[in-house]
């Protein structure tokens, strides 16, 4: 009793002084693009928020986490609307509604990598990246930073640097748009990356750098100065900003999660199981067990793979699910296409040829491979999009 007694308390005050450290360590960076107006983190946007007030006169800025249709009777006539996040897919209706708002009058500043679904269709807006499209090599060197360049008549014709992987994508066809859409900044390939669409009585500012607003540019001396110049679209009035389409609703959906949301809650909430397992631990020892029936050993892979499959889901490590798609993905193209693996255009059109897909379809998912290959972190949308984009591929 004696010893067990010693082994517990050793347990307890590592276990006391574990959780001492991480409460009150320093806490590591988090680069996960959130594009929220409210987050101090890298990759928030709480700078660009911060100076929509002065820079629109003290107009009210409305920062919330619901789509435009949900918004429709909110945002009045003339009022600004932004939305940055990863992949741009608003539904039908929050799509019409955002037609509607800007055909009244409203500017709307819509900044992501991707765009599809009926706004992308409707204004025929294709993106992709430099370096799926061959301009820039992977593979540091002088490829690592980059430059963009505003276009309009009254700026300085200066770069703004960024890290190229964060800025890679552009507007690749804009065949049907050249009477319609206006280029106000471009890549250092030339290649645009800002549109400015009229439509209606207001115009849309179609941009492919979110990341290029966020705080982690924005502290730099220079990059507000591209930011304010590419948001001197919008008008001095009442600003719209939603999260929807980069982070959803942002509301617990059960009690565990909201005490995983919180960091006083989820700390006593380990130590809670901890102690039981601990309590289990020592106190079946004390007691006669059960002696097991011996069975014979089955096939358990399929219930390994789920199992695995689930640590990763309860782990939220989406990157990492995604990352074992993508090589099961790449083997079956060489298995099943007798293709051996490349990289470039070239490669992708023999996919698409093989798979009887589009060349469009093919563009799309090797880009959102070379997107999540190069994010530390990604989102459960992301890899849905993944995987429903694997699977289309291989039902032709």
């Amino acid at each position: 009793m004696k010893r067990e007694s010693k082994y517990i308390a050793i347990l307890s005050g590592f276990l006391a002084l574990f959780v001492v450290v991480q409460l009150f360590g320093p806490k590591p960076l988090d680069w996960t693009p959130t594009y929220l107006a409210t987050d101090k983190k890298p990759f928030g946007a709480f700078i660009a928020s911060s100076l929509m007030g002065p820079f629109f006169n003290g107009s009210k800025l409305v920062t919330n986490n619901l789509t435009f249709y949900e918004l429709q009777d909110s945002i009045q006539p003339g009022e600004n609307i932004i939305s940055l996040s990863d992949r741009f897919d608003p539904d039908d209706e929050a799509a019409k509604t955002l037609f509607s708002k800007v055909d009244s009058g409203s500017i709307a500043f819509i900044s992501a990598y991707y765009f599809s679904g009926k706004f992308a269709d409707s204004l025929k807006l294709y993106t992709t990246d430099v370096y799926f499209s061959g301009l820039a090599k992977p593979g540091g060197g002088t490829n690592d930073t980059t430059d963009l360049k505003l276009v309009l008549p009254n700026s300085e014709k200066k770069g703004y640097y960024y890290r190229l992987e964060n800025v890679s994508f552009y507007f690749s066809t804009l065949d049907s748009l050249k009477a319609l859409a206006f280029a106000v900044s471009t890549n250092a390939w030339g290649k645009p990356v800002t549109l400015r669409i009229p439509w209606g009585k207001g115009q849309f500012i179609i941009n492919t750098t979110p990341l290029a607003f966020t705080n982690n540019y924005l502290l730099y001396e220079t990059n507000p100065v591209y930011a304010e110049q590419t948001l001197t679209f919008l008008q001095a009035t009442n600003t719209w900003w939603t999260s929807y389409y980069q982070l959803g609703r942002l509301e617990p959906q059960t009690p565990l999660r909201f005490i995983l949301n919180n960091e006083s809650l989820r700390w006593a909430y380990y130590m809670v199981v901890v102690g039981l397992v601990l309590f289990i631990l020592f106190e079946s020892k004390r007691k006669q067990r059960m002696i097991p029936i011996g069975l014979p050993l089955a096939n358990t892979t399929l219930e390994f793979v789920k199992t695995i499959g689930n640590m990763y889901l309860q782990a939220d490590d989406h990157k990492a699910i995604a990352e074992k798609k993508i090589a099961f993905f790449l083997d079956l193209v060489r298995s099943k296409y007798y293709l051996s693996l490349e990289t470039g255009d070239a490669f992708v059109e023999k996919v698409a040829k093989k798979s009887g897909n589009s060349l469009e379809h093919a563009q799309r998912l090797f880009g959102l491979i070379k997107v999540i290959q190069s994010s530390t972190l990604i989102s459960e949308q992301m890899l849905v999009d993944l995987n429903e984009q694997m699977d289309q591929n291989f039902q032709n």
